[in-house]
């Protein structure tokens, strides 16, 4: 059994990013702003304008924050004024609308970066392709294997869509309409012939996606366009890259528990654009304890950092042996030139 988990630097790296021609890009944490103000499509300037008023208030002009860094201040100061009172410039109300204009920034720059430019410049529906995601789909991925993802984005949902024919039903595929829970929509996700229900590739998506929409308590439905606004704010189920995640709440209980019995049973882990950031405690946690001792057959790191891949390596220290084969690629494209035997030894 193999195990993909992916992460932002997955998207980052797609075949069809081209700052030259659209200079907002799917962010990374530490960019998030920089790319948010690239946004160009009309419709989003005044929320954009409200979300970076909202920044310069809480931590002043000229600020150099991560998105990771402000709902989490966000999150805290709301926490404080429960116990010393709004008296400090700051009222609770005020913050969880602050909270709620930087959760549909996400999708504002999601929407920008991964949809096709219409005739008048601004972004349409039209989702973008990847080729190298294609490539991983039709190449790497085999019936049974399982995906763990840490991204809101729908390009992996997209490939599964187009190409995964026998190999993916998002039905059963998504390890959601369980336990209580249920699933609609997912006919707009299904690759032309779907896999049988034993056989479909496991998808995780662990902090969410734009196309989760919780319509009432252990409902989730499956949108067919993610990434569009009509009329008022976007509807989506996301865990904001906030320091107290509620992945043990709601439908994240469940992907969480399945993800962990996934990282257990992988004899081969491959992790692409995945940093592990110090500060998500949650996902070293899962990571850390749900790898089997030793039971690591191979493992690659497709990331340009180095410090990233050391701390994949260390965190999945437990899951090696001395026959486990390590293998490092800086980017997507390179791991997907070389032939499956290579690393699924």
């Amino acid at each position: 059994m193999a195990l993909f988990i992916f992460g932002a630097g997955a998207t980052r790296g797609c075949s069809f990013v081209d700052p030259a021609k659209d200079p907002c890009l799917l962010p990374l944490d530490a960019d998030f702003f920089t790319h948010l103000q690239r946004v160009q499509n009309p419709k989003h300037q005044l929320l954009i304008e409200n979300v970076v008023r909202d920044v310069v208030e809480v931590f002043g002009q000229n600020f150099e924050v991560t998105m990771e860094t402000v709902f989490s201040t966000l999150e805290h100061t709301v926490r404080m004024l429960r116990t010393t009172g709004e008296n400090r410039g700051f009222r609770r109300g005020d913050l969880a609308r602050k909270r709620d204009r930087l959760k549909q920034a996400i999708a504002v720059v999601l929407e920008d970066s991964l949809t096709e430019r219409g005739d008048s410049g601004a972004s349409s529906r039209r989702p973008k392709r990847c080729k190298h995601h294609e490539v991983v789909v039709r190449k790497c991925i085999r019936r049974q294997d399982d995906i763990i993802s840490f991204n809101y984005d729908c390009v992996l949902d997209y490939a599964l869509k187009d190409y995964g024919s026998r190999k993916w039903n998002p039905r059963y595929g998504y390890g959601l309409g369980t336990r209580g829970s249920a699933l609609k929509g997912y006919t707009a996700w299904q690759p032309k012939t779907p896999a049988l229900s034993m056989q479909t590739v496991h998808f995780y998506k662990l902090h969410g996606s734009l196309h989760f929409n919780e319509v009432q308590r252990r409902v989730v439905h499956l949108k067919q366009r993610p990434y569009t606004r009509q009329a008022g704010d976007m509807q989506f189920t996301i865990l904001p890259p906030e320091s107290q995640k509620a992945y043990d709440k709601g439908i994240f209980s469940e992907l969480w528990r399945a993800a962990g019995r996934a990282i257990h049973r992988a004899k081969h882990v491959v992790v692409v654009g995945y940093s592990l950031p110090p500060t998500d405690l949650h996902s070293t946690a899962l990571l850390r304890t749900s790898v089997r001792n030793e039971g690591l057959r191979s493992l690659v790191i497709v990331n340009p950092d180095r410090q990233a891949r050391q701390r994949i390596r260390a965190v999945m220290q437990r899951g090696l042996s001395p026959e486990t084969r390590v293998l490092s690629f800086d980017y997507l494209h390179e791991f997907i030139a070389v032939e499956r035997r290579v690393w699924r030894v």
